[in-house]
């Protein structure tokens, strides 16, 4: 079956509306979501089942499929036993009647000589299920190239990454990079991301964030969406809830121009693009014209960790694809081993410069690299830094 709309992982099922079916049909219904993923097996034991081995996940699953509301179900997968974790994949969809089976495969499956493993289990779930299959991974694949991705798509109908943009307030730049990369990878499938609606220690995403989450999903031309997960978002993030709720997926796309600031929303990854896609009417100045990024390309060039890390403030962030370095200290040992890796004589030069306030998007190359920054400063320093490189 084809996935349209939102949709929303639960996660442990008894703390979701009390585990009471009909209530988490009601709030399915309220928030118009088309579809709900619940977790179904984590390695090779079956998930969802309560302390006397009953299975509390089957009465929510019927209730929600007798309304028209999908229920697929999700797996946490490791890699160190592939046939027995096919055996409760494909025992769990089937006893449980669901729409769609999804594979979660991360960290573990980043172990050397898993590609092996990978490709044995999408062989059994593949060769036994009927319905539909999605991989469910990390954002950015670029950064994680140790993952059998092809091995684990070859045998998918979907891909559902994980779109977390965890200490950041980007979601739509987050979204279309991550997008541009998982089209690239071979055995490439329909995309239907999955957003953070949870939150963790000093970070929550706002309404302002799903919103843009949303919106960028929908003027992507995506069929579907996903949200990580139901009770978090229930409890702790009702407003967040109540946002993806009202958000009305049928509704022709209306796409506004807005850029990112520094109380709103966090740093951008596309030079010269608005937070929702569309194209920024400032025109960029010529690189004399900004001090601060002539500063930012001097300390590139100097090759000086000490250098670049002066131009944060002491409890800024660094954010270089998937890795988040937190204070100077962090930030210093990172350009580091930034500046080590690359080859002698590489000299940084700037592509394109787009200036709104506090906020620079920078797009830079040093020889055959190029990368898209964005800074966000305050009182000269810088706060956040966003990058990702090509």
């Amino acid at each position: 079956m084809t996935l349209q709309g939102k949709g929303f992982f639960t996660f442990i099922i008894s703390d979701t509306e009390g585990g009471n079916p009909g209530a988490i049909l009601a709030a399915a219904q309220a928030a118009s979501l088309s579809h709900v993923l619940v977790k179904i097996a984590d390695g090779v034991r079956p998930f969802g089942l309560d302390g006397s081995g009953a299975d509390i996940t089957f009465p929510v699953v019927q209730a929600l499929r007798a309304a028209g509301i999908a229920v697929w179900g999700w797996h946490y997968v490791r890699g160190d036993d592939p046939a027995g974790e096919a055996k409760i994949a494909v025992q769990r969809a089937q006893g449980l009647g669901l729409d769609g089976y999804v594979v979660d495969a991360e960290e573990e499956y980043k172990t050397p000589g898993r590609e092996a493993a990978a490709r044995q289990f999408m062989s059994a779930v593949r060769g036994a299920l009927t319905v539909p299959v999605a991989l469910s991974s990390y954002r950015f694949p670029n950064y994680h190239p140790e993952l059998p991705w092809s091995a684990f798509l070859e045998k998918c109908d979907y891909h559902m990454p994980q779109v977390y943009w965890e200490q950041a307030h980007n979601a739509g730049d987050q979204l279309r990079e991550s997008k541009k990369q998982c089209d690239a990878l071979p055995n490439a499938r329909p995309y239907i991301p999955t957003g953070a609606a949870y939150n963790v220690t000093g970070w929550d995403p706002t309404p302002a964030d799903v919103t843009d989450f949303l919106t960028s999903a929908r003027a992507l031309g995506l069929s579907a969406v996903n949200f990580f997960q139901w009770s978090s978002c229930r409890q702790a993030l009702p407003q967040v809830w109540s946002t993806i709720a009202k958000f009305d997926w049928s509704a022709p796309v209306q796409v506004t121009s807005t850029v990112p600031t520094e109380t709103g929303s966090s740093a951008g990854v596309t030079s010269g693009t608005s937070s929702t896609g569309t194209t920024a009417s400032t025109t960029p100045p010529p690189p004399s014209s900004d001090v601060f990024t002539n500063q930012f390309l001097a300390a590139l060039n100097s090759r000086k960790a000490g250098q670049a890390a002066a131009l944060y403030d002491p409890a800024g962030v660094r954010v270089w694809g998937d890795d988040i370095q937190h204070r100077t200290i962090s930030i210093q040992a990172g350009y580091a081993t930034f500046f080590a890796g690359l080859p002698s004589g590489t000299a940084f030069s700037l592509a394109n410069l787009e200036v709104d306030s506090d906020v620079r998007y920078i797009d830079w190359q040093a020889g055959s690299l190029t990368g898209e920054t964005t800074l966000i400063l305050k009182n000269g320093k810088i706060t956040w830094d966003y990058t990702f490189l090509d």
